[in-house]
Order: structure tokens, then C-alpha cells, then sequence
């Protein structure tokens, strides 16, 4: 059964879809999968059983990528296309069948694709790296036995919780019997300015781990964390797949698509509801800043006491 799935450039959602391809690798004894992903989702497969091929197809101008895709695909008569870009690529590619989803914006994604698979078990995001080559992480990554993961920094700073909330929020006691590591990545100075000032000026046992943890150390790294809090992110999406609790800060992203699912994870944002903020004129006109100012750090530390206990 060879199968091609046309997966997501974008890491969040290409995590959420492991739960799909973990389906498949079920439902097929014989499957062979060829999987189109980005450079920088590649990682995410990483020791994925029965992988013949990953197809590299980052975004270029004019859409060219979508014909150095269908330039590799047509070459094999395939016998199952699946397109979870809602692309008409699997029209023009040899198979005996083919699925294109059409995403809604009514249920969480997992739900979605659940739905679009025709699976009787709820998907689970999964991560296929073999433990085995990180079986030293704790002390390569300088973790104490007891933290708490934090990742303030997304893709896009709108999606971001202030700082100076973060501040706040670790200056409770709560926070004094566990190492906080802060996990992420961003090249910008604004942003790193930012973490040195939390570090600085916060009296708890900060382990500042961004840019200095892959995806695949940061899920193994979120396995043994207490809790994750965080922004909407693929950060968040691990912690989901690692299976701990998980707390997604939520303002220009919709909790009922993307939230974290399952027994001890919740979402969390402030007075404003999604449509709230993506219809506002300054949110239309894309000017760049937090949009999750009005959520309360008393709110945050209530949740987090809620799922801890």
C-alpha cells in the first residue's frame, strides 16, 4: 500500500497530523509512506516506521512548490493520495484513491481529522524519535528533577502573553519548589532583550533553554515537566503529544481549533473571544503587538493551580 500524504508546511499543524499518520501506520500492515512537509517540519518525522520518502517542498514564489511536488509525486502510481492542503494536486496525480480535506472552523482540528479519516479512535499526536539517543538530556539540558516548561515566544508576537506578565506570575511562591525552563526559539533582538530582563529580574531558577533546544530535545525535555504554559505554539502542540498537562495561552488564534485537548489541559485567554480581536481595526490593518494584554496573570495562576492539583 503505498501511500502520499500532503502534509502541512507549518510545524502546529503538521504535529496535530501525526495522529492521522499514526492511524494509517494501524489501519495498513504493508503501508509505505511518502510524506510532503517543509524544511522545517521535517524533524517531526524523525524515526517514523515505515517512511519510504520525504518530499521538501518549502513555499516559493508564484506557487512553484506545488510543481516540484507534483514533479516528484508523478513518478509512482500511488495507491493512496491524502491532501491536507485542500490543494487539487491529487486530481492530477495517478492513484487508485485519493482524500482532500476541507477544513471548518466549528471543531478542534483533531476532531477534524478524525472525522476526515473515518477513524473510531480519537487521533493523539505522536513523536516517533526513539528515546534511546536522548536518554541524557536531563543532564546534557541541565534539568533539576522537579520544573515547570514555559515557552512565551511564538511564530507571530501578537499570539504572545506580555513579558512582564510572566514576571508577575512567577513572582508566587508556587513557583519556588520547581526549575522553570523557558523553551523556544526567535532570532529577534526585541524578543531576546525581553527573556534576559525576565531572567534578570525574576528571583526563581530560570533555565533558559531557547535557541539552545531542537524540536524533537524539547519533547523530550516537555516528558518530564510538571505542567507547560505557553503561548499557542508547536511548543504547545508537544507538550499535548508528551502527554503532560498543558496550559495554551490563547488572543488572535481560535482555542477551538487549536487548543490543547485531553485530561489536564486547558486554554485560557482574557475578557476578548477570538472574533473579539481578529475584528478589530488595528488586528485588520496588521499592526504587530500582544493581544492577550488583557489577560489577567490572577487568571493564569488560577488555572495552573487548578490543573497542578
Amino acid at each position: 500500500m503505498k501511500i502520499l500524504l500532503i502534509s502541512y508546511n507549518r510545524i502546529g499543524d503538521t504535529i496535530l497530523s501525526t495522529g492521522l499518520i499514526d492511524h494509517l501506520l494501524k489501519e495498513y500492515e504493508n503501508v509505505s509512506l511518502s510524506i510532503v512537509t517543509s524544511s522545517i517540519s521535517a524533524c517531526i518525522y524523525q524515526d517514523l516506521p515505515k517512511l519510504d520518502k520525504l518530499i521538501i517542498a518549502d513555499k516559493q514564489k508564484y506557487s512553484l512548490h506545488w510543481f516540484k511536488i507534483w514533479n516528484e509525486a508523478r513518478k509512482t502510481s500511488w495507491d493512496f493520495v491524502i491532501d491536507l492542503r485542500s490543494s487539487s494536486l491529487a486530481y492530477f496525480i495517478r492513484t487508485k484513491k485519493k482524500l482532500i480535506f476541507k477544513g471548518n472552523e466549528n471543531e478542534h482540528k483533531l476532531k477534524q481529522l478524525q472525522s476526515f479519516i473515518d477513524s473510531n479512535h480519537e487521533l493523539q499526536p505522536t513523536i516517533w524519535a526513539d528515546y534511546n539517543n536522548y536518554t541524557n538530556i536531563m543532564n546534557e539540558k541541565k534539568l533539576d528533577d522537579k520544573y515547570i516548561c514555559i515557552a512565551p515566544i511564538s511564530n507571530f508576537s501578537s499570539k504572545d502573553w506580555p513579558i512582564d506578565k510572566y514576571l508577575e506570575l512567577l513572582n508566587n511562591d508556587l513557583f519556588n519548589d520547581y526549575q522553570i525552563i523557558l523553551l523556544g526559539a526567535t532570532s529577534d533582538k526585541n524578543e531576546l532583550i525581553a527573556i534576559s530582563q525576565l531572567i534578570n529580574k525574576s528571583e526563581q531558577r530560570i533555565n533558559n533553554l531557547i535557541n539552545n533546544a531542537d524540536m524533537i530535545e524539547t519533547f523530550f525535555i516537555l516528558k518530564n515537566a510538571d505542567i507547560f504554559i505557553g503561548s499557542d505554539s508547536s511548543n504547545m502542540h508537544l507538550s499535548v503529544a508528551a502527554n503532560i498537562p498543558t496550559l495554551g495561552l490563547f488572543g488572535p488564534t481560535n482555542e477551538k481549533i487549536y487548543g490543547p485537548l485531553g485530561k489536564n489541559n486547558s486554554s485560557i485567554r482574557g475578557d476578548k473571544s477570538y472574533l473579539d480581536i481578529i475584528n478589530q481595526t488595528d488586528y485588520k490593518l496588521g499592526e504587530v503587538k500582544s493581544y492577550l494584554e488583557d489577560l489577567k496573570v490572577s487568571k493564569v495562576y488560577s488555572e495552573i493551580k487548578n490543573i497542578l492539583g
